[in-house]
């Protein structure tokens, strides 16, 4: 059972992924795109690595990120 968030392309289902936030309809934990984010890629290159995103997901998850940065900041530890 996937749980709702306040962001429209987020999901949590504590049954999968280890109840990581994702993007939904994908196995894209938001910790990825993060990741990648704080890394310093642009926001296109993080694109073209995952070209079935569209940018509305993409801004959603940092989005999340920054509500939620505890959260996420704990699997960089």
């Amino acid at each position: 059972m996937f749980v709702s968030t306040q962001h429209r392309y987020i999901e949590k289902d504590p049954g999968k992924y280890e109840g990581k936030a994702i993007i939904k309809g994908t196995r894209i934990p938001v910790a990825s795109i993060v990741n990648h984010y704080r890394s310093g890629m642009g926001i296109e290159e993080i694109l073209d690595g995952y070209p079935s995103l569209t940018p509305a997901q993409l801004f959603d998850a940092l989005s999340y990120y920054f509500d939620n940065k505890e959260e996420i900041d704990k699997k960089f530890e």
